[in-house]
């Protein structure tokens, strides 16, 4: 299959296309928004392969949870090639992700967290097998403490910390996790690529209409927390 992934929810642009000739991968932090660098970062990848967007077969794309400006300009761009293309769409865990794209031993954890900022995470947990290269999810992608997701970890002979939110917390995952390390990550087309086929080979059905894969943001954005204070406190009372 000829199959395209992206994701913007953090920082890192990862674009990732395979194709029969190989694969092609971008991963880079751009200077300006996401929206600026997505489209032409995807034609790089195809042009590489010596695809165009019209031979696709698939569209993979992270839902976050992450930034939220990051996850609307994937899933928007992501829903409109697979629109115009009439490709199916399959909608896959930021955390995933970047949790198969680190090489980890059987039996280690990897533990992935984007700063949410007022003391929380947007992160995820999950441990490494010996069945395949997609870890066991432990704690699904969510907004968490730190230390609920350092928690779920302990047991682990090793744990592999990757995201900002693991750099802002580093102290206090030391101090839970004596056996934590940061490795490097090294996003890898081919499995990146293969995570979405086998996902949408479990359910093809599920993934023929694109309006099924929407952002996960995990959390309201300040604006509609501020929206829903202002109707919880009702409507404020006439001088007179």
């Amino acid at each position: 299959m000829n199959v395209l992934v992206i994701d913007t929810a953090s920082s890192l642009e990862i674009i990732a296309a395979c194709a029969k000739r190989g694969g092609a991968m971008s991963s880079a932090l751009p200077q300006t928004s996401h929206s600026v660098t997505i489209l032409p970062a995807i034609d790089r990848c195809l042009s590489r392969l010596g695809i165009t967007p019209g031979d696709l077969d698939l569209i993979g794309v992270g839902v976050g949870p992450g930034s939220f400006t990051g996850i609307r300009i994937a899933v928007s761009t992501a829903r409109m090639l697979a629109q115009v293309l009439g490709r199916p769409l399959v909608g896959l865990p930021t955390h995933l992700i970047y949790a198969v794209s680190i090489s980890a031993e059987e039996g280690d954890a990897i533990l992935v967290a984007f700063d949410a900022k007022k003391g929380r995470v947007f992160g995820a947990l999950y441990r490494k097998t010996g069945d395949g290269t997609v870890p066991r999810e432990i704690i699904p992608p969510g907004d968490y403490s730190i230390e609920h997701l350092a928690s779920g970890s302990e047991a682990a002979r090793t744990t592999h910390c990757i995201g900002n939110g693991t750099e802002k917390y580093a102290r206090e995952l030391s101090a839970m996790l004596p056996r934590a390390v940061t490795p490097d990550i090294h996003p890898d087309a081919g499995t990146i690529c293969a995570l979405a086929v086998d996902t949408y080979r479990k359910d093809p059905g599920r993934y023929g209409d694109y309006n099924n894969v929407v952002p996960d943001y995990a959390r309201k954005s300040d604006a509609e927390e501020a929206l829903d204070r202002k109707n919880k406190a009702g409507p404020t009372a006439s001088a007179g």
